[in-house]
This record gives C-alpha cells, structure tokens and sequence, in this order.
C-alpha cells in the first residue's frame, strides 16, 4: 500500500508539467480561512460588465482537493485570478448561478462550471431576492454555438425567446441585435477548442426583440412568407391561433407521427389470431377489434423495447389484452422450427391472483399458472416448469412481493456521550429542530426511532443503515409495541407523555418503563425474505416476461413500488396495465416513469433524488412569499422571501411526449365499436340546517386562528382539522376534540348539534336516489369513503325502515370471497348495497348496481376512478349508468369535490379525453399547457377523424387514401406588426422553451448526465481519465439534453406552424 504513491508519481508529474506549459493557471486565495487553492484551466470565457470581469464558463484540472475547493469557490461568489497571455487577471464569479461537473480518477480531477440563463441579482438558493436598483434589468441568456456558425447561433437565439423566428428572418434578425447590442460577444480563451459565446439580453416582455421585429417588418427589412400580399389574420392570442388554424396543425401532426399499428391499413399477426381463436375456442368469444388491435400495438412495442403500457378504461378487458400481448409476442420467437417455452410472473393485487389463474388458463394454450406465497412455492414453480414442455405464469400479489422481515434501530445508546451512535462509523447521530424559523442540529433521542423513515434510515457521515433485520427471538434495546413503534428500554418514559389519551399503549409503554430488562414479544416479526429481492438476486435472466396489473399501485416511492422495480429489472419483457395512471399530479407519476423510463428521465435531465424539478416543469407549483416594502427616505431595498411552496392538481400533456408516446396504448369503452349505456356523473349540492352550519363555522373559525397565532403547531394539527372539517356535516354529533400535538390539551371541543336518530339532508337525497332507482326496478351501490362515522349504519335503518333490503360489504369479507359475496346477495334480492370505495375499486364488475351513490368522497383518485366504474362496462345491459356525487356547500366537502374533480380533468388529459362534463366540470386546473391543448382539441375534434373512430370501422378494413398536402410556395410577402400577437402569448413561451414532441424513433441514451445538484453536496464520478477530454461546448449542450436530442422536432413544429399559416393564407 505505501508504494502505490510512488507508482503513479511519475505519470502525474507528467501531467502537471503538461498543464503547465499549455494550460492557465488559476488561483484562490482566502485570506481569512488562510486557503490558497492552485488549479490549471484550458478554457475561460470571460463576460465584461463595467470595469469587472466575470466568470461565463470555466474548465479546469489539479489536485482532486483543490478542483472541488475552486469549484466551490466559484459557484460561492469568490474571485479567482487567471494568468492570460503572460498576465494576471481577477476574475469575479456569479453567486450560485452555475451549473457544475465533477469528476476525477484518484490522482488527477477536472471541473466544469457554466453559468446559468436569468438575472444576476438571481435569490441566493432560494432563500431570499432582493430588488435591485434598475428593476426593469434585462434578463441574461448565454448562447454556446461552434465558432462562426450563424445557423447554429439563430437556432439557440430561437430557444431562448418566445416571438416567432424563422429561417428568413436569420441575417437580420442576427445582425439588427448585434447593432443594438442585444445580442454581443463574449470573450473565449481555450486551448483546446474554438467556439463562440454570446450575451443575449432581453428586456420586460421581450419589448426589444420585439421592436426589432415590428421595425424589421414596417420597413420591409423582414416578410411574412406566403402572405402574397394580404393583411395578416387577426390573430392575438394562442386561443385564438389554435381555433383558426388547429385542423391543419392536428392533419400535419398525423402525417409525421405515425402509430405502429394502423388497423385501417393493417392486417394482425398471426400469433395475435391464433391466441383469440383459443379464446373463442375455451370462451365462447372473441376480442373486440379495438382490444385485437391494441395487442397489435403491444406486441410491435415489446419487439422495439423492453416494456410496453396498457392504459385501458375500467372494463376494457385489460387482463386479455395483457395475456394476449406477452403471449403473441412469446409465440413469435422461435427455437428448432417450434416455440419456445417460458417462464412468466404476473403482479397483482392479493384479492385478483385466481381469477388471473382462470383467466390463463382460458386464453393461452400450452400453458399453467400457479400461485406462489414465498420462495420454496417459487422454486417449486420454476423446478416444475424446468421438467414440463409448457409456458409457466406463477402468479404472485404485490403484499407478498415485498413481504420480508421486520427491522429495528440498529443504533446503540452510549451513556458516556450521552447519544446514539452508529454501528458502523460510530458517530452520533443526529436530527434536525426547528424553532422560531431557525434550524439547527442537536443528538438524536429515543423518539427519533419510532419508525424507520427518510430521516433516520442512513447514517449522514458513513451512509451506513440505521435499521436492521428484527429476529422473533431476539431481545434487543429496542422493544416493538404494536401500533406505535419501537421504544428504547432505558429511556421509555420519554413516551409516556403523549400516551396520555390513549390507554391501551400507555399500558404497553408502562410496562417497558417498569422492567426495562424484562422478555418483550417481538409481535409480527418473522424470518422471511423478500420475494421481489430473491428474484433480482438469483433468478435474473430467467424471467422471460412479467405483466404488472394494476401499475397505478407501484407510483410512489414505497416497498411495494421497489418491489416492482425489481422485478422490472429482472424480466426480459414487461406489460404494464392500469386504468388510472395518474392522480391528478405530476408526483403521482414520477417513481413510476423512473421505474419503468430512466433512460428517458436521465436524458431530460430529471434526477431521481430530485422530484421537485420534475414538478417544476411538468406540473403546476405554487409558491407563497412574503415581501417586505422598504421604510420611507430608507436606503434598505425590498426584499422577498418565500415561505412555502405546494403542488397543485395538473400534468403537462408533455409527459405524453415525452415519457409515453413510444410505449403506450390508451383504450377505452367508447373505441370498442359497442353501443354502451349512457354515463352520467352528477354532482349534487346540499344545505347544512342552521346549527350544524353554525357550529361548523365556529370549528372553521377556529382553525383559522391557530393558523394564524400558533404557527409552530398548525402544521401538526392541520389533519386532524381537515378530518373533522370534513367529516362534521355528515355526522355532527360523537366527534373527538382536537389536541394540542405536545401538551395534549384540548384545543376546540366540537358541540354536539344532532343525534343518530336524526336525519340530514343528505340522508333525504340517498333515500330519495334510492326511491326512484328502486320503483324503476333498479339497484343502487352507496359509497361511504370515511370509516370513522356511522353513517353506514344510519343508512341500513333509514333505508331498511322503508322497506328495502340492504347489505353492508366490510373488510371482514376477504378480498378473495368478496364476487362470490355480492353475488350471493343480489340473488337475496339486494336493492342497496352500501360499502367503502376501496373494498371493490379493483377486480369486480357489479353490473347489477347500474345507479352509483357517493355520499361522502376520499382523496384518492385511484379510488375514486376505478369504483365509479364499477358497473360502466362492455357487458353492462342497461341502458344508463348514472353517478352521483352529494357534498354541502361551503364546506370542506365542497372544496374536496373540487379538488378531485381537478384531479380527474387532468387524468384524462394524459389519456386524450378533454372534457367539461360531469365532475370533470367542476375542475379548477390552472396548468396553463393543458389550457392549450384543451383548445387545440376542442378545436378540431369536430373535423379530424381520431383513432376512436377508426376501431369503429375495424369492421370493414379498407386501406384509406392518403390526403394529399397542399405545397407551399415562398411569394411576396407583407409588412405588419407582430407586437400584439407576441404580447399575448410571449409569457406562454416561456414555459415552453424546453417542452418538444418526441419522436417515436429517437435515440435513448444509454448513460446518464454527471450534473450535481447545485444546492446539496457534490458528487464526483471517476473517469478514468488522466487529463480533460470532453470539449466544453459538448457540456453545455449535453447537460441540455432536451434541446440537444429534441432540437429536430422543435424546429419541425416551429416550422409546421409558420407553414399552416402560410398555407391558409395562399388558400
């Protein structure tokens, strides 16, 4: 080990002579940390403001401590001074306004820092901006092009700006900016490669390119092609844009985004036939052309990539197409002139993991399924497949996947240092207080380890875990009680306190605290390892497919989801299945589309320990900040700081294109070709009685106050509000009172304003739906989302008084049994059944239930969406289906309704259905991206055939002549001022610098971008690299892979929408 220095001393003496003679040096002094910091540069673009010089991008490479030290000093505001041309020059830095890279590979590092589009009076992390003393500054860009390339700098100018610029518009446009000096050069000092940067300066509303545009126009400088002399249509809005030429934009994004399947001109493959021949064989039906069609679709999908989608409506026959799909594709691989063998996992919820084993064995030939529960059942499966000539699906639940054992703190308490260290490094852990805004850090105690979570899972300085595997027999400092958590036995009465309200724990806890060296059950620890991790482990390369049912379960950062992702990992082919892919935001799809995209995620540069960028930029975020106005006559300037920030309802319809438009097929009941039932979702708006409204303000009252006076504990009791906000309209009377989450007094006691016996106005309109429905000989399902009231027994007397035969689905009906149940009582003769939502969201059709009644409504969207169309499916009879949402007005019930009715607006978009009907209605989105797309749709949907339409015509496939596309000539054009246009929608562009369509044969990346979060400690990754490789300019555009992979279609689009409107102009 001593001699390893002595090895590579040579090579690196070389390397700093090297640096020496062709490189700059650079240094960093601190006089007051006394640091002085050396580093060799190969590349400095320099940007002159005033007398000072500033620091636009640097390269550089040294010592693995003094690159990280200089990177640091400049992304921190420091100056460092650069020797160019035999002189010294300071240059100054720009305060956390660059974009890093690291990397070294043990004796030598490189760094690369860019400097970032926006003001240079830019917030210091977010925390805090101040105003400057010219307000109206000009916002800075930095364009990165090779040198002399003007085609390349016009492309990179029309990223940066929202007015439209065309191709023709190239050599003025560059050279009136140039002479208005909006538009300068920077300087560039690099000896390794030529290229140019330039200072692009735009003013409040792009007012100076815009005048530059209107002058360029008035003069006759510039031209509007195809115009041929006419006035330009009024257009001046996007609303407006679209409206006018939306049917040509929609016609040409057919022409170049084609399916991988056209069932119009199409013909299925064999394989796909002869699996819907076995249905029809074992079934007595065959598929629908739409689903025949879709599994089309899949199949082609699996043969490009690794995973394919299915997002089908509730109903769709989603397990056929899966089992279709994975199947065909199977088939169609063959070994020695016969098909191959196979070995299948198919994930699902616990209560579906039977009907997937009839469904197997209904639809694919040559085949078994079985069940697994642990690992032996697994190897039993495989060892039995191993032996046997057919294709083997074992068929495993999502609990099971990632049913492994317990684990407890594995922390030690040290008495002498009076703190809990960790068992590997030995340091004292700990956690993070917050008291009167202030953060700090103090060591850790006992109640820290409760439960395992973000906060306590790793050690800070080592990464070592903190939580390890809890044996049955194992008696350790740390004692589980069952529904609390783990308590340390030499510190127990530090739990008492808040036990207080809760007696059954208190007990437990008491316990400890008496005889901390006393024999405690470990209840529910077992010694078992996951299923999902076993598989990853030893089974990779063996799993030829896996279907994952209900992929909406798998979307946030859970077990459960890391079991799918191993799982992911392990199989060669996936088929993932939902009917909700999302629930309303951007977060609800992030895990998932990095589970089953990264390669996508990586290459738009959306990092996995970063979730809020992707939220930044595919969903809506609010920001609350708190400005503070200057004194009179004072010379302090304003200040602003932001105080909080939260996600609100809206997915950008990009997430489609950029993350799904390659791998996933969107299905519903209307493409089916089949006359269905009219669906109707009815909101119904109710009055509380006078004193139930009364004491409901007082709690709102009430709750408003602590927010405003008690802003230490208003976070902590904010549920418990909401919940009893939400739930005292329905039952106001028996409700607990609110807390105070530390002392545990009572904050607000709610009054008892009604009783069991009496009736509301709610109850009326359930009685009144069920009256109707009942006389027309119909059945009404009854959905109660809140377990905490007794509303579900108020209904069974209210409607069983009336003389109607009611039943009461519960948890206490296994998932497993609960078809069989409701069968069973709709032969009794059911006219009402009365269940929470979550117990049949998945896996049941209750067609008898044609008439769907919420009298209360969760948040989850999931839940929502897949039990309101319980009864709404292809084999549904009757004629309507009708869905009823009650809520009282004004109430927390109210905003709910609200809020879930945005949710659902925003599900649809993903999946193509912009409607306004229904709950949908109801919705208050502001994503200003699905506001356009909306009008784009409505705009053309009455004159452009949709795929809906074709699956209607499957049955007759006719080959459809293809329309041809008017050419567009270049004549005279016409002055005309753009000014008012580009007011309107300038602030739109600016969400949509970086937001392009991605074409279906795009390349993917296969690695990923080294960037470091600019606000957390830096990572460096090795290279293996002795001296500086990648050119700078490769950086800058690599650390922008939305724009370097995506530059063709945006240029496409930017160029079919100036096409479109020249095209209607030469009509």
């Amino acid at each position: 080990m001593q001699g390893s220095p002595v090895l590579y001393a040579p090579k690196y003496e070389e390397v700093i002579r090297t640096m020496q003679t062709k490189l700059m040096k650079m240094e960093y002094f601190d006089l007051k940390a006394e640091t002085r910091l050396e580093a060799y540069a190969d590349t400095v673009v320099i940007e002159k403001e005033g007398n000072n010089s500033f620091i636009a991008a640097v390269r550089f490479g040294g010592y693995p401590e003094s690159v990280k030290g200089m990177s640091d000093a400049i992304y921190g505001g420091g100056s460092v001074t650069v020797e160019i041309d035999g002189g010294p020059l300071i240059l100054c830095s720009r305060m956390k306004q660059y974009r890093r890279e690291l990397s070294h590979d043990g004796i030598y590092a490189e760094a690369t820092l860019v400097i970032r589009d926006g003001e240079v009076n830019a917030d210091n992390g977010g925390e805090e901006s101040k105003s400057t003393d010219k307000p109206d500054m000009p916002r800075k860009c930095y364009l990165f092009c090779e040198q002399g390339d003007r085609d390349r700098l016009f492309e990179e100018l029309d990223k940066k700006t929202g007015v439209p610029l065309i191709p023709e518009f190239k050599e003025y446009v560059l050279d009136e900016l140039q002479g208005r000096e909006i538009l300068k050069p920077l300087q560039v000092v690099s000896y390794r490669e030529k290229f140019d940067v330039w200072l692009f300066s735009v003013t409040k509303g792009e007012e100076n390119v815009i005048s530059v545009m209107n002058d360029g126009l008035k003069s006759g400088a510039i031209a509007i092609p195809g115009t041929n002399g006419n006035k330009f249509p009024a257009v001046r809005s996007v609303t407006q844009y679209l409206d006018s030429f939306g049917v040509m934009i929609a016609e040409r994004i057919k022409n170049q985004f084609r399916p991988l399947f056209d069932p119009a001109v199409e013909t299925l493959s064999p394989e796909i036939l002869a699996v819907n021949e076995n249905i029809k064989k074992n079934a007595g039906y065959s598929l629908y052309d739409a689903q025949l069609a879709v599994c089309e679709a899949h199949k082609r999908c699996l043969e490009r990539g690794k995973a394919t989608l299915c997002i089908a409506e509730c109903g769709a026959g989603k397990t056929k197409i899966g089992l279709v799909v994975l199947h065909s594709y199977q088939q169609g691989k063959t070994f020695k002139e016969r098909p191959e063998k196979h070995f299948n996992i198919v994930l699902c919820p616990s209560h579906m993991t039977k009907k997937w084993v009839r469904e197997i064995e209904e639809s694919l030939p040559e085949t078994f399924a079985v069940v697994i529960n642990s690992i032996t059942e697994l190897q039993n499966a495989y060892a039995a497949y191993e032996r046997d000539t057919k294709t083997c699906y074992v068929i495993m639940s999502k609990e099971k996947a990632r049913d492994g054992y317990m684990k407890r703190p594995a922390v030690r308490w040290n008495e002498r240092r009076e703190a809990f260290l960790c068992p590997d490094c030995g340091q004292t852990i700990e956690m993070e207080l917050t008291d009167d805004g202030s953060k700090y850090r103090v060591p850790a105690d006992a109640l820290f380890f409760k439960r395992e979570n973000k906060q306590n899972h790793k050690c800070e300085n080592c990464g070592s875990l903190l939580w390890t595997a809890l044996r049955p027999e194992q008696q350790s400092e740390w004692v589980k009680v069952s529904n609390f958590g783990f308590v340390h036995r030499r510190q127990a009465a530090q739990y008492l306190k808040g036990l207080k309200k809760k007696p059954a724990l208190y007990d437990a806890v008491q316990a400890i605290a008496d005889d901390p060296d006393g024999c405690f059950p470990n209840t529910g620890a077992y010694r078992r390892f996951p299923l999902s991790t076993y598989i990853k482990r030893h089974m990779h390369g063996k799993i030829d497919g896996l279907i994952v049912d209900e992929l909406h379960n798998y979307n946030n950062n859970s077990g459960q989801g890391d079991a799918m992702g191993e799982l992911f990992q392990a199989a060669k082919k996936v088929v993932g299945m939902t009917a909700t892919l999302i629930n309303g935001y951007s977060s609800g799809i992030f895990h998932l589309l990095y589970r089953i995209s990264p390669d996508l995620m990586l290459k738009d540069g959306k990092r996995y320990d970063k979730p809020t960028e992707f939220n930044s930029e595919y969903g809506v975020t609010e920001s609350i900040y708190e400005v503070a106005a200057p004194d009179y006559n004072s010379n302090r300037r304003t200040s602003k700081r932001k105080l909080r920030e939260r996600q609100l309802p809206g997915v950008s319809p990009l997430v489609y294109s950029r993350f799904l438009m390659d791998s996933a097929a969107f299905l519903s009941l209307n493409d089916m070709g089949k006359d269905l039932p009219e669906y109707e979702e009815i909101p119904i708006q109710l009055q509380m009685n006078e004193d139930v409204a009364r004491e409901y303000r007082r709690l709102e009252a009430g709750f408003k106050s602590i927010l405003r006076s008690q802003k230490d504990i208003s976070k902590k009791v904010m549920s418990a509000y909401l919940g009893l906000l939400t739930v005292y309209p329905d039952q106001p009377y028996g409700q607990k009172p609110i807390l105070h989450p530390v002392t545990g007094d009572e904050l607000i006691v709610p009054r008892d304003t009604s009783s069991f016996q009496e009736l509301h106005e709610k109850d009326y309109s359930v009685l009144e739906v069920v009256q109707k429905k009942a006389g027309e000989g119909g059945r009404v399902l009854v959905y109660t989302s809140w377990i905490r009231t007794d509303t579900q027994e108020k209904l069974l007397n209210l409607l069983t008084e009336n003389g109607y035969r009611v039943g009461i689905l519960t948890v206490a009906v296994p998932p497993n049994k609960r078809e069989e149940w409701v069968e069973n009582q709709v032969k009794d003769g059911i006219q009402v059944l009365i269940t929470n939502p979550s117990l049949v969201e998945t896996g049941l059709d209750l067609n008898d239930f044609t008439t769907i009644y919420y009298y209360n409504i969760s948040y989850n969207l999931f839940t929502l969406r897949q039990s309101s169309r319980r009864s709404w499916r292809i084999n549904q009879k009757a004629p309507r289906v009708e869905v009823y949402f009650s809520y009282y007005e004004g109430t927390m019930q109210n905003r709910a309704v609200r809020l879930m009715a945005s949710k659902l607006a925003v599900a649809g978009i993903i999946e193509g259905n912009f409607t306004d009907e229904g709950l949908a209605a109801m919705s208050d989105c502001a994503d200003m991206t699905t506001a356009l797309a909306r009008e784009l749709t409505q705009g053309i949907k009455d004159e452009v055939e949709d795929l809906g339409a074709i699956f209607k015509k499957m049955a007759i496939l006719k080959p459809v002549e293809t329309q041809a596309v008017p050419e567009i000539t270049d004549e005279d054009t016409m002055t005309g001022d753009i000014g008012a246009a580009v007011e309107d929608t300038a602030d739109v562009n600016d969400g949509f610098d970086d937001n392009t369509v991605i074409h279906v044969d795009m390349p993917v990346y296969q690695g990923y971008s080294n960037i470091t979060d600019d606000t957390s400690e830096m990572t460096i990754y090795s290279t293996n690299a002795p001296v500086p490789t990648i050119a700078l300019l490769t950086f800058v555009n690599s650390t922008r892979p939305e724009r370097a992979v995506w530059d063709r279609a945006e240029k496409e689009m930017n160029s079919l929408l100036f096409d479109s409107v020249a095209e209607l102009m030469a009509a």
